[in-house]
């Protein structure tokens, strides 16, 4: 789905979306959280669609660009550790738009 030789890759939080129905790959982006802005982050985020399996992991660093709507956000996708993500941790998480719970599958 994503890869170094896909290209599809980078510093920061990569993203890969997924239908929820199909399970049919819908986009892969990624947004550098050091050296980059969050605003583009936020608007990818906020543009998701319900039913929609969102996937996350970081690369170097995740989290000295992202603000308090960013993580907000991402825990509305049912991130618990988003909070306390910190300079360089290492974060994989799977969650989902319209998700009612926390989820299960985050690291």
């Amino acid at each position: 789905l994503m890869s170094g030789v896909k290209n599809n890759v980078g510093r920061g939080i990569n993203v890969a979306l997924v239908n929820g129905k199909t399970g049919e790959p819908l986009d892969t982006k990624f947004f550098d959280m050091w050296g980059g802005d969050v605003a583009p982050f936020i608007e990818f985020l906020k543009s998701i669609q319900d039913g929609t399996i969102v996937l996350m992991a970081t690369y170097d660093d995740g989290a000295t660009k992202l603000n308090e709507e960013a993580r907000k956000l991402i825990a509305e996708l049912g991130s618990t550790s988003i909070t306390n993500l910190g300079f360089r941790d290492n974060w994989v998480f799977c969650g989902g738009k319209g998700i009612k719970t926390k989820s299960p599958f985050e690291q």
